[in-house]
């Protein structure tokens, strides 16, 4: 069974990979997705693929050396396995993609949604709990907000906090992780 988008007019897009939606811009009888619409479709990637053999296969590879019970190291290892092996690409400009993490894999690229979506996979496969956040948005002509950056979050269930799993913010990855160690600390964990 592919991924659908619905549009405007009723009729649906299918792909067995990618869920598209039409932005406003050159077809501006389409509305772009809400936020709610694409965190939707996002939820549902990242839960249907919690059945994949492969996709858990290749998790404990990037978690094997880590210590058991290390829930933040493991997503530590999740999120640098994401910026190491997946480029950053941008949907095209009239068309949101939501990519299944099995085509972020393949391709090796993927905007912000495709990289979250491969990250909860992840943290799902190992017995996480993960959420997105939506993080910017942007006004469309019509007024609508449209999401322009969103990211998973990962849940420490030791200390009981959340954390930003965010593989885009590119040379600012060290400030949010340097963010994560304060957190740990004022948390009380070691």
């Amino acid at each position: 069974m592919g991924s659908r988008a619905a549009y405007a007019d009723g009729s649906l897009w299918v792909h067995p990979e990618v869920t598209v939606y039409h932005r406003l811009g050159q077809y501006q009888d389409l509305p772009a997705p809400t936020p709610e619409e694409t965190l939707d479709v996002m939820r549902r990637l990242a839960m249907d693929a919690q059945m994949d053999l492969g996709l858990r296969q290749l998790v404990e590879d990037i978690v094997r050396d880590v210590w058991p019970h290390d829930y933040l190291s493991e997503y530590v290892a999740i999120l640098n396995h994401v910026r190491q092996h997946i480029r950053y690409v941008r949907d095209p400009i009239t068309i949101e993609q939501v990519a299944t993490p099995q085509a972020t894999l393949r391709k090796r690229t993927g905007d912000c949604d495709d990289q979250a979506i491969l990250i909860a996979t992840l943290v799902g496969l190992i017995g996480g709990r993960s959420r997105f956040v939506a993080g910017a948005f942007r006004k469309a002509p019509d007024g609508r907000s449209v999401l322009e950056h969103v990211w998973c979050e990962a849940y420490e269930p030791r200390g009981k906090f959340w954390v930003a799993l965010d593989p885009i913010p590119g040379r600012n990855v060290p400030q949010m992780l340097g963010r994560v160690v304060d957190t740990l600390v004022g948390a009380g964990v070691e």
